[in-house]
Order: structure tokens, then sequence, then C-alpha cells
């Protein structure tokens, strides 16, 4: 939360039935080839489409490359919820007032990881519902990150907790539905993976309001898709209100390892 602070911190949740994902994992080795792209390494949309390191794409190819996913992303049956949130807003609510905040005690070190966790808990809530009314029970999958691992299985365990950090309904759906969780380390080949990394990596633009600059490699037709079969249509910005709510803060008040004693 601390790093770019101007920038909005947003979490991609993708609904993936078992049977679509050879199918995935197919189109995107047929993709790579095609495209000369390193067939071992997972699809990291930044380092295709925008590092300086590692981009080796023309925009022509870039464009042709995104026509053909936004093609793709069209026709496979899947859901998708992207959570947003305005990190100062978030530390505003918090009561936060500088970075200094953030650290001293591992409880105040731990916020800086806050937004990852109410999005990840509001993305087990939609989940879960989805796997009941398909009579099914759910897996996690997730790219590992330095400092979230931990986090999440705290979120999740937390969220299957009556009076936890959800109504108890939603709990009680969320222990019975979401069994597993498993985090992929960066090499890790997963289809799914490299598609939510895409859907992310395309809706960072648009919270930024800077798709239109990606327009000549077509990144807002790939939008136009997502869009498309977005939960709600659009991000799901997470209100002060639901952050209130879900850290319980009282308006007024700080949160608790920032109350000042």
């Amino acid at each position: 939360m601390i790093e770019k602070a101007e920038e909005p911190f947003i979490l991609t949740g993708v609904i993936l039935d078992e049977e679509e994902k050879i199918p995935i994992e197919g189109f995107f080795s047929y993709i790579k080839r095609k495209y000369g792209i390193d067939t071992t390494f997972p699809f990291h949309s930044y380092d295709i489409f925008e590092s300086l390191k590692t981009r080796k794409l023309s925009d022509a190819d870039a464009a042709s490359l995104l026509e053909a996913l936004a093609d793709f992303i069209s026709l496979i049956p899947i859901k998708i919820h992207i959570m947003a949130i305005n990190k100062k807003q978030f530390k505003a609510v918090l009561g936060a007032t500088s970075d200094d905040d953030f650290k001293g005690s591992s409880d105040k070190k731990e916020m800086k990881e806050f937004p990852y966790k109410i999005a990840s808990c509001m993305l087990f809530k939609w989940f879960a519902p989805y796997l009941k009314k398909n009579h099914s029970i759910g897996e996690i999958i997730v790219d590992a990150r330095r400092g979230g691992d931990y986090q999440l299985i705290k979120s999740l365990y937390g969220s299957k907790q009556p009076d936890g950090f959800l109504d108890n309904v939603s709990a009680n759906l969320i222990a019975e539905r979401c069994t597993a969780i498993c985090f992929a380390e960066k090499k890790f080949l997963s289809g799914g993976l490299e598609l939510t990394d895409l859907i992310s990596y395309t809706a960072f633009f648009h919270a930024r309001r800077k798709i239109s600059t990606m327009s000549k490699i077509k990144l807002d037709v790939v939008w136009a898709e997502i869009r498309k079969k977005l939960y709600r249509k659009d991000l799901d910005r997470i209100s002060e209100e639901k952050i209130r709510n879900f850290f319980k803060i009282k308006k007024g008040e700080a949160y608790k390892y920032l109350k000042k004693t």
C-alpha cells in the first residue's frame, strides 16, 4: 500500500471450470509459438507488451496478438470479478497519516497488506455461491507474491470463521466449498493464471484511465471483451463504508493498531 500510493490496487478473480483448463493452456502454447514467445515461461503481459528490457514484438505484431487474445476471451466461458481500491482513501479510512504508521510492530507492518486482505475476501464471497449453484468444490490458484501468501491464507481462514471477516452465511458457504489453495511460483505454467495476468494487466490501465495510451496495440479491444464478462460490467470499487465495516472502524476513529493510548 505504501509503494506507488497514487496508483490503484486491483485484484482479479477468474472462475474457470475444470474442463476449460486444457483448451486455455493449448491456446497460450499456440499463441506463444506463433509470436516467438518462449513457451517454457508463463505469459506475462507486462514483459511482452511494455517492458523495455523484454518486449520484442513490433506494434503491429502486438496488436495482432492482442486481437487474437480478445477473440479468445469472447469465446471462452469464464466469469471475471475485479476488485479495485483507492490507496489514498484506504489509508485515510485506517487513520494513517504517513508511511511511518506502517512501521514498528508486526501488526502495523501487516496493515500494508490490508488491501489484499479485504479484496481477496470479497472474491471468496463471490466464488462460493457459484460453487454451490454448480454443486462443486473449488480450488483457488494464485500467483505467489512475497508477503502476500501468508496474508491470503489468513484471509481465507478468517473468511470461513463465524463472526469473522464476513457474514455468517458467506463464511459457512466458503468453508463448505473453498477447500484448497495453491500458490504458483514465478515459472509455473498455468493457462488460467496466464489469462488472469492478461486481464489484470488490461484492467490496471483502465483503472488508471490510461487504456487509450495502448490503443495502438489494441489493448482497448481486449478491455471491451473483458468488460462483457465482468461482474457488474465494471471494476468493483471498494467503498469507504465497506472498508470501515470490514475492519470495524467507527467513523472519526482510527484502526485499532493506530489508536493512540
